[in-house]
């Protein structure tokens, strides 16, 4: 079984089972008793909005997406 963490939008691997493959080292993945994975995400930008896909493969493989939202908290009213 392998687990990976992608851009949804457009398929840029994150993630590969514990290895973090993107570069700008603000990614990261954690799991309880590698049952549960968790795709972590330090100082979230405006270009980190979207959805993201934990991807498992075994048999048939499986798939959630998550989105996020990045709002803009340098707002003024």
């Amino acid at each position: 079984m392998s687990i990976g963490w992608m851009k949804a939008e457009d398929q840029t691997i994150l993630t590969f089972h514990e290895r973090v493959v993107a570069s700008n080292g603000r990614f990261s993945v954690s799991h309880e008793n590698y049952r549960t994975w968790y795709l972590h995400i330090r100082d979230v930008e405006e270009t980190d909005k979207g959805c993201y896909m934990c991807q498992v493969n075994t048999i048939e493989m499986q798939k959630q997406i998550s989105c996020l939202d990045v709002l803009d908290n340098n707002i003024m009213v």
